[in-house]
């Protein structure tokens, strides 16, 4: 069962990625498919630091792994959309 659940998250999450970066996507597929990669990956983020404000009370060395961990993931978060979709269409427009 654990197979199945890990094969279709990695199937949707996967295949979700790689269809909002085909160009022969129509927009109107692909914009909101980026979407709701952001928004997932920002719910990660924000749980992780809230998490770690949580664990304050209780723990304070996890409480600041967990927040540095939320913190360093937003970065290159970050800089991996930047990377993979706003630095693209500058280049698709220079070729142009």
């Amino acid at each position: 069962m654990d197979i199945i659940f890990e094969f279709l998250g990695e199937f949707l999450l996967e295949g979700t990625i790689e269809v909002s970066k085909s160009k022969k996507v129509s927009k109107w597929i692909r914009y909101p498919l980026i979407a709701l990669i952001v928004l997932f990956f920002t719910l990660v983020i924000v749980g992780i630091f809230a998490l770690g404000i949580i664990a304050l009370k209780e723990n304070l060395l996890l409480s600041v792994i967990l927040i540095l961990l939320s913190l360093f993931m937003l970065v290159a978060g970050i800089l991996k959309f930047r990377k993979t979709y706003i630095d693209k269409k500058v280049e698709c427009k220079k070729e142009k």
